[in-house]
């Protein structure tokens, strides 16, 4: 009975650990299926780009970006394949432990077969039950010869059927370990289409060296434009915060660090100090985030709030700034059309407008608490 016992232990394992298992590959799938996706957005970015002689340090954000999700996508689908890898051994083992259990159920039964008491119980049930002395005792006799019987086929059986799922669950993996192979081959196929973005990065880093005059220059009007646009923020700010308002409660998402994405792309832009990407000994610093997207990408609120201000400042287009409780603030500059009125309440996600139909547009996204700049980046979803 303790054998017994311990099968259906077993069992109950290796059905847990295929769950679990299962819920793995998911997250890996959903993973992979994102990356990919990054992938070919930033493609056709690129694409449309690809025509322009002059190059940009957009295109070179681009392209790094590029690189970054095609070894994060080889990286993923490495461990899906050790994932498959482990599960069909692990599965294997359990098969070969079954084997084992069915021979010792097996063994069990003709040991006590063995004895005359069962012996005759096997061989004439009917003479054995017959035989008794009495009606009470032939009773007996038949009703522990049926569940001994109904007990050593349903304990058999029991073993069988779950062999055979975890048959059908091996033949399960090794089909979707032959699916991530080949997606493996095809992706490191794609190391062709990366190496030729490595060169196109080596080509754009060479001609944006040659063009380091023009650059500093444009650096310097940007530093100008982006001190402006600091003293703005800080102006309006500033303003809101000396009214005397009602505390507001802040939202779950803000105090979580969960904004929603303000736009659809990938950060080209990082917080803080920043090393300049071809220039020497020159740094920029960032008192947000850039966020490269789509032509005409939609731009949506990151946090439900009241739109305080809606204006224009030169190099950084429209800009929006909401209220978020009684003293976060979120910035949206870069937009070249505004959908949202000043003293407007907003929603999280809503649309409140679209950056331009240009060529690698960027929206630039801040956010503040009080007179204290955050990083953005630390507070969107994951």
């Amino acid at each position: 009975m303790r054998e017994l016992i311990k099968i259906v232990l077993c069992f109950s394992l290796i059905l847990t650990a295929t769950v679990l298992s299962g819920q793995s590959r998911s997250q890996l799938e959903d993973e992979r299926n994102k990356i990919i996706e990054q992938i070919e957005q930033t493609s056709k970015n690129l694409e449309k780009t690809s025509s322009n002689k002059k190059a940009t340090l957009s295109d070179l954000k681009a392209i790094e970006n590029q690189i970054k999700n095609r070894q994060k996508l080889i990286k993923n689908i490495q461990k899906q394949l050790n994932k498959a890898d482990n599960t069909i051994a692990n599965n294997e083992d359990k098969i070969v432990s079954l084997d084992d259990d069915i021979i010792q159920i097996d063994d069990q039964y003709q040991d006590l077969a063995r004895s005359m008491y069962l012996r005759e119980l096997a061989g004439n049930k009917w003479a054995y039950v017959f035989s008794a002395s009495t009606v009470n005792d032939a009773f007996l006799r038949w009703r522990y010869s049926k569940q001994f019987e109904a007990y050593a086929v349903q304990k058999t059986d029991q073993v069988l059927s779950q062999k055979g799922k975890i048959n059908d669950k091996t033949n399960s993996v090794k089909e979707e370990k032959t699916y991530i192979q080949k997606l493996l081959v095809d992706e490191k196929k794609s190391y062709k289409k990366l190496e030729k973005d490595q060169k196109k990065k080596d080509e754009i880093l060479s001609k944006l060296k040659k063009e380091e005059s023009g650059l500093k220059k444009d650096l310097s009007k940007k530093k100008q434009q982006r001190e402006k646009l600091n003293l703005e923020i800080e102006r309006i700010i500033l303003a809101e915060l000396s009214k005397t308002t009602e505390t507001v409660t802040v939202s779950a998402d803000i105090k979580n660090k969960k904004l929603a994405w303000p736009a659809r792309g990938f950060i080209s832009g990082r917080f803080g100090n920043q090393p300049h990407p071809t220039i020497k000994n020159v740094r920029i610093n960032n008192n947000g985030i850039d966020i490269a997207c789509k032509k005409s990408a939609p731009v949506t609120a990151a946090a439900a709030g009241k739109v305080i201000s809606v204006t224009t400042i030169a190099g950084y287009g429209n800009m929006i700034i909401i209220k978020h409780g009684s003293e976060y603030y979120s910035v949206y500059s870069k937009l070249d059309y505004i959908s949202v009125k000043k003293d407007e309440t907003i929603e999280t996600g809503q649309l409140i407008g679209r950056l331009a139909d240009e060529n690698s547009p960027e929206l630039h996204f801040e956010f503040w608490k009080g007179k204290v700049k955050l990083d953005p980046a630390k507070w969107l979803k994951k």
